[in-house]
């Protein structure tokens, strides 16, 4: 039977840390990521681009990017998995105090990857500085309907001319949970309003991991500031 009320799956940062408090938290996932893999291009587009991760954990595909050439501009709410991702990839890093917002920020000594540990809702590009491609993974997911605008609000404000914007939604099976945090095409077009495109890139079945956990399948969607 379906659950129909929403409110219990709302996600607060308290719950998001303490997800972090098990070894690999709830939302860590070990292997790469086959969409990103496989549509990389999309918003790959030159060499050397500076790409950002909300909500990143400590996310595989962030030590996949800077692999291919590229730079890293993660965000966190909990400090567990910035420093997680460091240690596991054998990365030195350093941590500062932020100017500005409190929180930390984890850098690693060559400066090809940081993760801000901060309230992403009072982060921007006075922070990070320009910003060529995002990858979100989950994390525009996991916001509850009444952020949705604020969230999408400040994604939009770190996107210049010419930033693809990869967000993919996990779909629930709703014979088994009634979740409503994945969005359409025509949804996203309205959040994001104009100046953005949006392409319905594609849509597969989960992988059995999250088939596990009540998801259906993934949808990634292309934003791009026109």
């Amino acid at each position: 039977m379906a659950h129909h009320n929403d409110q219990q799956h709302k996600v607060t940062v308290g719950m998001w840390k303490e997800c972090w408090n098990t070894p690999n938290g709830v939302f860590h996932n070990p292997d790469l990521n086959e969409l990103l893999i496989k549509y990389h291009d999309k918003m790959l587009t030159r060499p050397g681009m500076r790409i950002f991760v909300p909500l990143c954990g400590k996310a595989v595909e962030m030590k996949w990017l800077v692999d291919q050439g590229h730079k890293v501009v993660g965000l966190e709410a909990a400090p567990v998995p910035c420093k997680a991702f460091f240690e596991e990839n054998n990365i030195p890093y350093e941590i500062h105090e932020m100017k500005g917002i409190h929180g930390e920020k984890y850098e690693s000594l060559d400066h090809n990857v940081v993760i801000y540990c901060c309230d992403f809702f009072l982060f921007s590009k006075d922070v990070c500085g320009e910003i060529d491609g995002i990858w979100d993974s989950g994390s525009l997911n996991t916001m509850d309907v009444e952020d949705r605008d604020k969230y999408i609000h400040r994604i939009r404000s770190l996107m210049g001319k010419g930033c693809v914007n990869l967000t993919e939604f996990v779909n629930f099976d709703k014979s088994i949970v009634d979740i409503t945090w994945s969005m359409t095409k025509e949804e996203l077009e309205r959040e994001f309003g104009e100046g953005f495109k949006v392409e319905d890139i594609t849509q597969m079945d989960a992988p059995k991991r999250l088939k596990d956990q009540g998801c259906d399948s993934l949808t990634l969607f292309a934003i791009t500031k026109t």
